[in-house]
């Protein structure tokens, strides 16, 4: 059943979100919420648009729910801030009935739900393709005012990542090439791990308050940088480096060990470079990192203490990125390239 008004829907909304949240002095019902920051806010915006981020062939409601909170979460944690809140922006089509936005909202629930954050309000809209816009921020550590950022990198400083490189763009290639729902089911059962890491990437926004507390307590907040791979490592190493106004490029080793099975069993099938298809990536909302070479053994220790993998890819020189020895053979996704 359709819809009958935008009230309906806010109801529906409302059931899955209550209103009052201790993050919010004034919660939704007004032309705006007011928010109760506890220091700095780190405020991130993202657009999650059909066809272009998502597929209804394989997205189901929970899973584009779920990715559309999850995108806002990692960039809020790889500052260093504790996420707190989110807002959403929401085009409909009309052919979203009361089924899909249960899912919908059940799957951003779920991250609320663990990251303990407020929905403060947002808005709707009608349109032709379902669009979400999610803005969401969180409050930043003291001593870290501008948070965990890039560009801070030095010659010999140490290039990390923690989580899984090249899972995600594997799920993507595999999802993509599926032409109907029963293939796509197909597809999610003999390569589960990269499906996941597609439709649901669990944001490491606890990693990143760890890394941005670990650079207050060894006063090394201008010292340690860090991003979370959206666009691949091919695309944002440069960016973490700020390579075209540093000269800093960085040597950079990926081997089989430090792969995830399924990219490793696609590019033995498919006869391609594992490391270069890991490199090139994309949407892994893994932590990419830098730091002096010194601190690199206790913030390792640390990182992985959560379960997750700390990798070390390589360190900081000057000149340009080169992967394994050479130059990598992608520079990497970018909505907007030819």
């Amino acid at each position: 059943m359709s819809f009958a008004s935008e009230d309906e829907i806010l109801g529906l909304v409302g059931r899955f979100f209550p209103a009052e949240h201790p993050s919010l002095l004034l919660g939704r019902g007004d032309d705006c919420a007011v928010l109760r920051p506890g220091g700095p806010l780190a405020v991130t915006t993202d657009v999650f648009a059909e066809d272009a981020h998502f597929r209804r062939r394989y997205f189901t409601p929970f899973d584009t729910g779920f990715k559309a909170v999850a995108v806002n979460v990692s960039d809020v944690g790889a500052s260093g801030a504790v996420p707190t809140g989110l807002s959403v922006g929401l085009t409909l089509t009309g052919k979203e009935d009361e089924t899909w936005l249960s899912g919908f909202c059940e799957g951003m629930k779920a991250l609320c739900d663990r990251f303990s954050l407020a929905l403060s309000g947002g808005d709707l809209a009608r349109s032709s393709l379902l669009n979400i816009c999610v803005t969401a921020w969180g409050e930043l550590p003291e001593g870290l005012p501008r948070g965990l950022r890039r560009g801070v990198a030095q010659k010999g400083d140490v290039v990390f990542l923690v989580g899984e490189a090249g899972l995600a763009r594997l799920g993507l290639t595999l999802l993509e090439e599926a032409a109907s729902f029963q293939e796509c089911a197909e597809v999610k059962d003999a390569w589960p791990c990269a499906c996941a890491a597609h439709l649901r990437p669990f944001p490491l926004a606890e990693e990143g308050v760890m890394t941005g507390r670990f650079a207050v307590r060894h006063e090394a907040t201008e010292r340690i940088g860090l991003m979370d791979v959206s666009d691949g490592l091919a695309r944002d190493l440069p960016r973490l480096l700020a390579s075209r106004q540093s000269g800093l490029g960085a040597d950079i080793v990926l081997t089989d060990d430090m792969l995830p099975e399924e990219v490793l069993r696609y590019a033995s099938r498919s006869g391609i470079s594992a490391a270069d298809f890991a490199f090139e990536g994309g949407e892994d909302y893994a932590l990419l990192g830098t730091c002096p070479e010194a601190l690199w053994p206790e913030l390792s220790l640390a990182l992985t203490a959560g379960g997750r993998r700390a990798l070390l890819l390589g360190r900081v020189c000057r000149g340009p990125v080169t992967l394994n020895g050479q130059r990598p053979a992608s520079a990497g996704f970018d909505h907007f390239s030819r």
